[in-house]
């Protein structure tokens, strides 16, 4: 009976470590590369009936390491629950029409997305990159 007993608390310590050990925060956020694009500037929205428009401005600090145009990505999540993305090219400074209930709460994630151009591509790490969002909530 104990040996059954200790036997479990074992199993028990050792699944927990097993799930802790395998978090590792510091790989899953590096990005891996020295390159780094600004966020959007300015961002806004609207809200017309049942749509919304974001706008934003593209800093002007682009680094030259980045092919030009950059793409915009928009998470749309909705009532904390990831629903959609949007990507705007060409540099594109607004997206308009995105459908909305006015029930729900709306977060809209803006991120630039630029690709390294091929001099500094480095091997193994991916060529895409995310800019930090700006947040907008809608409620």
């Amino acid at each position: 009976m104990i040996m059954k007993n200790i036997v479990r608390i074992c199993m028990v310590i050792f699944t927990c470590l097993l799930f802790t050990g395998c978090y590792d925060r510091d790989v899953v956020g590096s990005k891996g590369t020295h390159y780094i694009l600004p966020k959007v500037e300015n961002l806004d929205y609207s809200v017309q009936g049942n749509t919304v428009k974001l706008t934003w401005q593209i800093p002007d600090n682009i680094p030259d390491e980045f092919l030009r145009p950059l793409e915009v990505s928009i998470q749309k999540v909705e009532n904390d629950i990831y629903r959609d993305v949007i990507t705007i090219g060409n540099e594109g400074t607004f997206a308009e029409g995105i459908a909305i209930d006015a029930n729900k709460r709306y977060r809209f994630v803006v991120k630039l997305v630029g690709n390294l151009t091929d001099e500094v591509v480095e091997t193994g790490i991916s060529s895409r990159i995310y800019s930090e969002g700006q947040v907008i909530d809608i409620q």
